[in-house]
């Protein structure tokens, strides 16, 4: 490397850091994705790291209850910059993630230049095609979905090392794209075997050699995260196998969109452009139908979806033919074919904006036909007006005062386990691992909690999915998950007083919730409560333990009643409604239900009332879920409602209520202690029964009482529980993640075989380079 091309790398990383500065509105980073998974999630990380002791903990005990941290793997369980958080743990985590990604992207620009000057001595060119890459979709994940290119720069780097044979260096590289972004390393290693298969075919057995020794490496990740997966499945919207022969013709995964790679209109002329060149003929033949086949973006998203977001990782071999071409043509080595001008012109006509992409198109064709020098630089307005445009003021974080409020109460007041109603957004928030949550979202949740809180409690559904789990003021929400503090906005939820206040947000505890775990004599049988329809099984869930035998009799105490509304109602435009039950309710809990028929199934539905609001999303959702059964839970017999515009139909309603004096259940609760295991404490437990918990249901747990192993049952239709006797007891939850121990022995296995390929490898290079001598 020339100390010109040391200079041209420095100019490029100060370029990459001056446009953060210049598009950053407020923070680097935004409010949706960035904050409320990334940076919150990324701090519990590494806080369970310090909890736990360990570079690699296994449980989580803030979030859904507690759980397999592997339940969070997709967010970089073993990213550096977690790991560095976890060093720093007095660093906020929101500046060390924006500072990793800031340093990600800046790496990214600089070895696509490091890459690109490997084939080339044209470093005009070179430096043209990193800025295109620096103004590609990349600029805007690094600020929202960081998982989305935070591995680029390693993917970089492994091309770089397939271009040097160092499939040893290869091999680090790859995993660490691994360990950033498990998801997208499956499409990063098919663009690798691409691009040796066109570069050095006959090394393609070293190459899957260093792909063994990948997946060898990175098992302590991959392995329970693939048991997560296997035994829980994944959210989405059923993909139509139809859909998936039809070309993509707006070529949205390569064009202008950020959910793709976002390049402009002169990345598609060029690679049009290398289908008359014969060196680059079968790459750019490979790399186009990638573009425009869902069938590809469907193998490469894992067979999940078919979403052009995953064409990402085609950026670097994007970048390669446009800078050979770009070489080409300077040199007057580029001819057009008639069917080339027709495929070039194709995207004109389903583009979302058309006239403005045919200007881009003009103006790309208009620079590639200057000679001089520098002229191409001049192109570059078009994809800074476009990453201006996609990184307006709106798409940047800016802290919300409610947010402030939230942490001063947090701090000044002691809590257990915490509802936080002040925003839907940040349900993964601990606020340093201060207190529990039973609210959680991740891609990969236990499938049994989610099944107790959608289908059995029936908590409302107010995002696009199902997959965020809401804290809500659902008083059996409350109550049968033990939450014991309230943050909200709103009046207190019933059971609950005001403890304390910071401007217009307050802070409620009650000391009648349900203890984390405990002890009790009252069972009912999952026979019996299966036979029990909606409302009847909230009150006994709180009354009663769901287990495979029991012998209650207790008897729900909703009564039906009539709520003086009519059959039905037609919705057609956006209303707010204020509505008078037929009665005074009195101390008592109203219960609500209602049918929602969708007749433009393509546009969304949402109700709300009294501050609780389900929404039935578009079938065209990536993660639509058929929510048509909408259930409400209040005090008042004064109804708040707002209806969103649409076409659709509210039936069957109907309107149970509850006295409140039933909800009071009598249990011996577990005296916990302060420990690195899952849960330990000690109880009394004043009859023979079952010990029951909040932490969901899954394999990996191991529980003992008197410190010997007993039988683990799933009770309360989701939850860790077992039998206990009565009297005096110790207890302890441990947890290991299933498919842990193995995947411990094979990364070591992992590492001890990678040693003897270095080795190897090095005394072949040396071999090599003796025998040139």
């Amino acid at each position: 490397m020339t100390k010109k091309d040391k200079r041209t790398i420095c100019l490029l990383g100060l370029l990459s850091i001056a446009l953060v500065f210049i598009l950053t509105s407020n923070v680097f980073g935004n409010t949706i994705d960035w904050y409320s998974q990334h940076v919150v999630i990324a701090d519990a990380l590494r806080h369970a790291i310090r909890s736990e002791g360990t570079l690699f903990p296994t449980y989580m005990k803030q979030l859904m209850g507690g759980g397999n941290i592997y339940h969070f793997s997709y967010y970089g369980y073993l990213r550096p910059d977690i790991l560095i958080g976890a060093l720093l743990i007095h660093v906020n985590m929101q500046t060390i993630i924006i500072a990793y990604s800031v340093l990600m992207l800046t790496l990214s620009v600089i070895c696509c230049y490091i890459f690109l000057r490997q084939h080339t001595d044209n470093e005009n060119i070179c430096i043209f095609v990193s800025l295109l890459v620096l103004l590609s979709s990349i600029f805007f994940h690094s600020h929202k979905q960081i998982m989305f290119v935070n591995y680029m720069p390693y993917l970089f780097l492994a091309l770089i090392s397939i271009e040097k044979k160092n499939f040893a260096a290869f091999t680090l590289c790859g995993s660490m794209i691994v360990l950033h972004s498990y998801f997208y390393c499956i499409g990063c290693f098919i663009v690798c075997f691409i691009y040796l298969l066109y570069r050095y075919p006959k090394e393609w057995k070293k190459l899957f050699i260093s792909y063994i020794l990948i997946v060898l490496l990175t098992a302590i990740l991959t392995i329970p995260t693939f048991y997560i997966i296997l035994m829980n499945g994944k959210s989405g919207a059923p993909t139509q196998l139809s859909s998936l022969f039809i070309p993509s013709l707006n070529l949205k995964g390569l064009l202008y969109s950020k959910y793709g790679c976002g390049l402009t209109y002169i990345s598609y002329i060029l690679l049009v452009l290398a289908l008359s060149d014969k060196q680059l003929r079968k790459l750019s033949i490979v790399t186009l139908v990638s573009f425009y086949s869902p069938l590809v973006w469907f193998i490469m998203n894992g067979f999940l979806y078919a979403r052009s977001k995953i064409m990402i990782v085609f950026i670097p071999i994007v970048a390669y033919i446009m800078c050979m071409m770009l070489v080409k043509i300077k040199e007057g080595d580029v001819t057009l074919s008639r069917y080339s001008v027709l495929l070039l012109i194709i995207p004109l006509f389903f583009i979302e904006y058309p006239f403005s992409a045919l200007l881009d198109c003009l103006f790309a064709l208009l620079i590639l036909l200057q000679r001089r020098k520098h002229v191409l630089y001049g192109y570059l307005v078009i994809p800074m007006l476009v990453v201006s445009f996609i990184n307006g003021p709106s798409s940047f974080y800016k802290p919300k005062k409610s947010e402030k409020n939230v942490s001063q109460l947090v701090r000044r007041n002691k809590m257990h386990t915490v509802a936080d109603l002040t925003t839907r957004q940040n349900v993964n928030q601990t606020h340093g691992y201060l207190f529990k949550r039973v609210s959680g979202y991740t891609s990969t949740n236990n499938k049994h909690y989610n099944e107790f809180l959608f289908d059995t409690l029936r908590i409302p559904v107010p995002t696009n999915n199902r997959v965020a789990q809401n804290d809500t003021d659902n008083i059996f929400y409350l109550k049968t998950l033990g939450i014991d503090t309230v943050i909200s906005k709103r009046n207190a939820p019933y059971g609950y007083s005001l403890k304390d206040q910071d401007k217009n947000v307050k802070l409620y505890q009650s000391n009648t919730s349900l203890p984390q775990a405990y002890a009790t004599s009252q069972l009912m049988s999952e026979k019996q409560f299966r036979q029990l329809s909606y409302p009847y099984t909230l009150d006994t869930l709180v009354n009663c333990a769901i287990v495979n035998k029991g012998d209650t009799h207790y008897q729900s105490q909703f009564i039906k009643e009539d709520p003086g509304f009519k059959k039905s109602y037609h919705i057609t435009k956006k209303q707010k409604k204020e509505i008078t039950l037929n009665r005074q309710t009195n101390n008592e809990i109203v219960v609500l239900e209602a049918d929602i028929e969708n007749k433009k199934p393509l546009k969304g539905v949402s109700i709300t009332v009294n501050g609780m609001k389900n929404k039935l999303a578009s079938i065209k959702n990536p993660y639509y879920h058929p929510h048509t059964h909408f259930t409400y839970v209040t005090t008042s017999n004064q109804l708040k409602v707002t209806l969103s515009k649409g076409d659709y139909v509210i039936k069957n309603i109907k309107m149970y209520t509850l006295p409140a004096s039933a909800l009071n259940q009598t249990v011996d609760p577990l005296d916990v202690k302060k420990s690195s295991n899952a849960l330990e404490g000690k109880i009394n437990v004043s009859k023979d029964g079952y010990f029951i918990t909040r932490i969901p249901y899954e394999k990996g747990y191991t529980m003992y009482i008197d410190n010997k192993k007993v039988n683990i049952e799933k009770v309360n239709q989701a939850f860790l529980g077992c039998r206990i006797t009565k009297g005096y007891h110790t207890i302890k939850i441990t947890f290991t993640p299933p498919g842990y121990t193995l995947a411990c022995i094979i990364s070591i296995i992992g590492i001890i075989l990678f040693a003897l390929f270095y080795i190897y490898q090095r005394k072949y290079d040396t071999m090599c380079k003796e025998g040139l001598k």
